[in-house]
């Protein structure tokens, strides 16, 4: 999955995504993607060629062994748990591991953090909170390898660099600002202003 052009990456992620909301018994064209994902179905077969999936038939691609076969060349492994711990507990932060967003995926949030001990001790979770001086060592001790990055704007990129020194292979950053990203650190940037301003530059 590393060696994927990243723009093939993604959209093989979110063809994923889309397909397992799918009858296991559908067959779709790459007409029939382009038309749901807006990618041209030129660059669809491209991306399931470049993965060697080989499922194709004359009338389109079954979604249940299409899917089967992405995840597997993706690298998915539903039954393997992925920990995570979300770092920033404020309104973003709760919404956020309160809701089931990683429900029936094999992400699980088994940690928080937040420099407010009075926020960790008061707020309600499925999980542990600590205060944000236990970050580099219940992050170790748990084998923790996904963090979700909730904190202030001002703080993110400080809490960045020691996630990325205590053995975090990946970070969702929530926060206002861009990342400077590590090699040995993947970084997305979900940002609902910049999504917004993307947005904004097409013309409808």
């Amino acid at each position: 999955m590393n060696e994927l052009p990243e723009r093939t990456r993604r959209r093989l992620v979110q063809l994923t995504q889309l397909l397992a909301q799918l009858p296991d018994e559908q067959t779709l064209t790459s007409l029939d993607i382009e038309k749901m994902t807006g990618w041209s179905s030129s660059v669809i077969r491209h991306d399931i060629s470049v993965v060697g999936c080989n499922c194709g038939a004359s009338n389109g691609y079954r979604v249940k062994i299409l899917l089967q076969q992405l995840k597997s060349a993706l690298g998915h492994t539903e039954l393997r748990e992925k920990k995570c711990c979300i770092v920033g507990l404020g309104k973003l932060g709760e919404a956020l591991f309160s809701s089931d967003l990683l429900s029936g995926t094999p992400f699980k949030i088994v940690a928080g953090f937040d420099a407010s001990v009075n926020r960790t001790e008061v707020l309600k979770a499925d999980f542990p909170l600590y205060p944000i001086t236990n970050l580099e060592k219940i992050i170790k001790e748990e084998s923790i390898k996904y963090a979700i990055l909730t904190v202030p704007n001002t703080e993110a990129q400080v809490v960045a660099e020691r996630l990325s020194g205590c053995g975090i292979a990946g970070i969702v950053n929530y926060t206002g600002i861009m990342l400077v990203q590590h090699e040995n650190v993947a970084v997305e940037n979900v940002s609902l202003i910049t999504a917004l301003s993307a947005l904004a530059t097409i013309e409808l």
